[in-house]
């Protein structure tokens, strides 16, 4: 049984820890040349169909975030993934965001970077505790 409980543990940090890390090194590639500027929350969207067709069950969101650049605007869609919490973003906030100075559409918000963090740091307590189940069930010889 512990080795299950790991296995499930397991998955569930690389379900955590590999998006996390895509988008750690999607924001470190937009930082290396980029210039911050405010944007403001249009509209927070719900997507059923495709990948994100669980949306409403984990109350993931897509906030569409409006912002100008050299009197052009821009727009850029981030994934709210706070789960069962209360949402990050409402319609009409105004966040900051950084965006990479020769292609604006690239752009992230600068409280994602924490949140990202954040997730990494949960995968690598998954690990943990992945590993702390499957020696407990080694250490007892609890066959497989």
């Amino acid at each position: 049984m512990p080795y299950a409980f790991a296995a499930l543990f397991l998955i569930l940090a690389l379900t955590t820890g590999i998006p996390a890390l895509l988008q750690l090194r999607r924001m470190e590639t937009i930082k290396q040349t980029s210039a911050t500027t405010s944007g403001v929350v249009r509209t927070i969207g719900r997507s059923n169909i495709g990948w994100n067709f669980l949306g409403e069950v984990g109350r993931s969101a897509r906030p569409l975030v409006a912002f100008r650049v050299e009197d052009k605007e821009f727009e850029v869609e981030m994934t709210d993934t706070s789960g069962f919490m209360n949402r990050r973003y409402d319609a009409g906030n105004t966040v900051e965001v950084v965006y990479h100075k020769d292609e604006p559409w690239k752009a992230y918000l600068t409280s994602e970077w924490a949140f990202t963090r954040r997730d990494l740091w949960i995968a690598a307590g998954e690990v943990v505790l992945a590993l702390v189940l499957w020696e407990i069930g080694a250490y007892l010889g609890i066959p497989l």
